[in-house]
């Protein structure tokens, strides 16, 4: 075992001991800072554990044996998907009804040609690129993108920008940032890995968010924003609604030292939304896991993303010839299509991300379900490339004829730097073969060096920054003093006069708009401003408090973030509540585990034989069935959670 896994161990049993001694109240009172808005093994003695239980009672580990050939999916109990919308593999209309030569074969994907960079950053030692490219065709031809972009360096890891371009990727518009975080909320540092669909009127945007300050980029969950347009205004999705205080469509409930869920791929069938999202935490014997989540939903209804239904999960597994290869520290997320011509499902991927022999990989689906390894493609493709995406309409289909490009982010030959990379597109071609084809697999990239930019020529603004990201004031203090700047493309600012800005207070009992355009403080509370200038727009978070003698360490509640967690009996990972609790001045975060024992925080379960809560909040499943977790603060503050517990086979 690595000495970071047993260090781990050492650490929880230590804090499991202390854990023993924080007593649980039945009493609860609860608080919100925004009111308005497949194999087992055993294992025994590693932690140890307290009288409500911890990390597990049985270890169970799901070992991946497939063959080149065979199905990739963890779970053999996966039922089809069905929710709803037409099945992929039934009689819908193909581009061309009258030719079905290709169903039923496998899928071969090829880059033709070495593509072009669409970003390239400046020689000037800094970060700067654009990753996790999505790509859309629009219905006259274009082509909509979306990138993940760094955000301000300081405050914040990550935007998300927006082009466009007419003529096939030759020439792009002006970059724009459409997404960026909401202070004081569970979005606040990052949003990044946007993947977009299209349906009935509006554009949708999934997206990464890391939720846990202590640990910076860990711990993330999916979240999701629409839009009427593809370059905005966006409206993030709150919980019941669109627009306000975001919570997550998918909640990370695992181990605070995963990297969590992110990075979706979204496809549309009918009115059925399949959506694919990476799941990257600790199994119950501290080993690291990553596998690609797969939900479905009826976009009919209204209030799909709280309806997302999980349909299981497939892992990463290694190479056919069994060498080091498709490992979890060497492949990212999947971007997802459905072939009309096939009825078959693409997912592509990088294969060992950043290193000179780096390539694109893909797997073939019947089902959208249950995955199988195709092959790697190497030809054409950057060396040390990641983050690979593929153009699709705006329902992540591609049709007979439609034309194929890839995207793909890359550091090029000799170059280390982390955050220094280019994003390329490239053109590419799908064919069909009887039998599977992995000559692919002998393929070998292009050793070529990233190109940088020569000059500022296009610097345009694509940001509207603030002096600040959070302002606070008292009641009777004077109104908000906001500084307002256009960020360009290199990062460059220039100062915005405040009468030029459009100021949208989303709760205006807590502050107001007067005749100057200032924000002034009416009553306590948080309330997020959106100030907008040419399309440019910008969250900010306004937090008025009684006066200015307050404690920011008292806690005064907590944000909760799911109501709900519904898990396999059978969950290889560890499953753990991570209370995100609010203070006075209205900062919040998650608390670790030192300030669970510092807030007299506790655990406790309405049905023991259904789950078990360790002092430390992690859960452990006993058997189908339900059960309340109540989780409470030594200062009387909390809330509920219901835990589902599923067999493998509900």
């Amino acid at each position: 075992m690595r000495p970071v896994y047993i260090f781990i161990m050492v650490i929880t049993a230590l804090f499991m001991q202390a854990c023993d001694n924080v007593s649980v109240s039945e009493g609860t009172e609860t608080s919100s800072a925004y009111q308005a808005d497949s194999e087992r093994e055993s294992v025994s003695g590693s932690v140890n554990k307290d009288e409500e239980g911890s990390w597990a009672d049985e270890y169970i580990v799901i070992k991946d044996d497939t063959e080149p050939g065979e199905s990739t999916a963890l779970n053999d109990e996966i039922p089809d998907a069905d929710n709803g919308g037409s099945e992929p593999g039934d009689d819908r209309e193909a581009s061309n009804p009258d030719d079905n030569s290709n169903i039923g074969k496998h899928v071969k994907l090829s880059v033709t040609g070495e593509g072009t960079d669409i970003f390239m950053p400046l020689d000037d030692g800094q970060q700067d690129y654009r990753y996790s490219i999505s790509l859309l065709r629009d219905e006259d031809g274009g082509i909509d993108a979306w990138f993940a972009s760094p955000g301000d360096g300081v405050n914040e890891y990550d935007w998300v920008t927006y082009r466009h371009s007419d003529d096939d990727g030759a020439t792009w518009s002006d970059e724009k940032v459409v997404l960026s975080p909401s202070p004081c909320t569970a979005d606040a540092l990052s949003i990044c890995d946007p993947d977009a669909f299209y349906y009935d009127g509006y554009y949708y945007i999934g997206y990464t968010s890391t939720i846990n300050k202590n640990e910076k980029g860990l711990c993330n969950s999916v979240f999701l924003a629409r839009s009427e347009n593809p370059d905005g205004p966006y409206e993030k999705w709150n919980g019941s609604g669109w627009g306000g205080i975001p919570e997550p469509i998918v909640y990370f409930n695992g181990l605070e030292i995963g990297w969590g869920c992110g990075e979706p791929s979204f496809v549309v069938m009918d009115d059925t939304l399949y959506m694919y999202s990476t799941r990257d935490s600790f199994t119950t014997s501290l080993e690291r896991l990553r596998v690609t989540d797969i939900r479905t939903a009826d976009l009919k209804d209204p209030s799909w993303p709280s309806m997302l239904e999980y349909r299981g999960h497939t892992a990463l597994v290694e190479e056919p010839d069994k060498k080091e290869g498709y490992s979890y520290e060497k492949a990212d997320s999947w971007d997802v299509a459905y072939l009309e011509e096939s009825r078959k499902f693409i997912a592509l991927c990088t294969n060992r991300r950043f290193e000179d022999d780096s390539c694109l990989l893909y797997f073939e689906s019947d089902d959208g379900v249950n995955f199988e390894r195709v092959s790697e493609t190497a030809e054409n493709v950057i060396t040390r490339c990641h983050n690979a995406g593929m153009m699709a309409d705006r329902e992540g289909h591609i049709k007979k004829d439609d034309p194929v490009m890839v995207g793909y982010s890359y550091a090029g030959k000799d170059n280390d730097k982390w955050g220094v990379w280019c994003t390329r597109v490239a053109p590419a071609v799908i064919e069909y073969t009887d039998e599977i084809d992995r000559t692919g697999d002998k393929e070998t990239n292009l050793k070529l060096p990233m190109h940088y930019k020569t000059s500022k020529d296009d610097a345009a603004p694509m940001m509207l920054s603030t002096d600040r990201l959070v302002y606070t004031g008292t009641m009777e203090g004077d109104s908000f003093n906001v500084g307002y700047y256009l960020r360009d493309n290199y990062r460059d600012e220039r100062f915005t006069g405040k009468s030029s800005v459009t100021l949208k207070i989303l709760d205006e009992s807590v502050a107001e708009v007067n005749g100057r355009n200032d924000i002034v403080p009416k009553a306590e509370g948080m309330t997020l401003a959106t100030a907008e200038y040419d399309g440019l727009r910008r969250d900010i978070a306004l937090c008025v408090l009684k006066n200015d003698k307050y404690n920011p360490r008292k806690l005064t509640g907590f944000c909760q973030l799911t109501d709900t967690y519904d898990i396999m009996l059978n969950d290889p990972f560890i499953i753990k509540i991570r209370p995100m609790a609010v203070f006075e001045g209205f900062e919040m975060h998650e608390l670790s585990n030192e300030e669970i024992l510092k807030y007299g925080v506790s655990f406790s379960s309405s049905n023991r034989s259904v789950c078990t809560v360790g002092g430390d909040g992690t859960v452990t499943p006993k058997s189908a069935g339900e059960a309340i977790l109540r989780v409470k603060s030594g200062n009387g503050k909390g809330y509920d959670i219901r835990v589902i517990v599923r067999n493998a086979t509900d």
